[in-house]
């Protein structure tokens, strides 16, 4: 197992004790919770774009039909899809 030094300001160091007490775990264990979780949330933008529905589908109708087609409007549709993802968030309030 390999050691390693952070460097942090007053507030980090203020921030890591009050996670240590409140959690009752150890600088180490708390700095290894928070790689987890962090490595938990990371999505790549490929994943993402899976997620939302956006990856393999298109529209062949004519630019006129009315029809959007989702590779030219995908940002916009991630965004929107994002947008609603967190509203949703914030009704349910955070997840353990």
């Amino acid at each position: 197992m390999r050691t390693i030094s952070v460097r942090l300001d007053d507030g980090g160091e203020a921030r890591l004790d009050s996670l240590c007490q409140v959690l009752g775990l150890s600088q180490s264990e708390v700095v290894k919770a928070g790689l987890a979780l962090l490595q938990q949330q990371a999505t790549s933008p490929a994943a993402l774009a899976e997620r939302f529905g956006l990856v393999g589908s298109f529209s062949s109708n004519a630019p006129d039909s009315g029809t959007t087609s989702r590779g030219r409007d995908h940002a916009a549709l991630l965004r929107q899809k994002l947008n609603h993802q967190h509203k949703r968030e914030r009704q349910i309030g955070p997840q353990p």
